[in-house]
């Protein structure tokens, strides 16, 4: 079994941030998540591989670099992640 994938747009989503940590806690084969637009400078999830979008403006108040535990990613690294996970939850 692969790895699981969450997106996620808006970081004051409780529910998609439940989620997420329940699975990180409970999935022996790993999730991701990978933060997009408003939500770039949420914290990582514990448990659970976090990204977030280099290139996004709004990534840590233009600071160019990520909380710490969080992953910047490129496009060409979300589309590998992207074809290489079970599922894909988009929030």
């Amino acid at each position: 079994m692969k790895p699981i994938l969450h997106i996620v747009k808006n970081r004051d989503d409780k529910q998609a941030v439940e989620i997420i940590s329940t699975q990180a806690r409970d999935n022996a084969y790993g999730v991701a998540v990978v933060f997009v637009q408003d939500a770039v400078s949420t914290p990582p999830v514990d448990g659970a591989r976090s990204c977030a979008l280099a290139k996004d403006a709004k990534t840590l108040d233009n600071t160019g670099r990520a909380d710490s535990g969080v992953e910047l990613i490129n496009y060409d690294d979300l589309l590998k992640l992207i074809f290489s996970v079970e599922s894909i939850t988009v929030w």
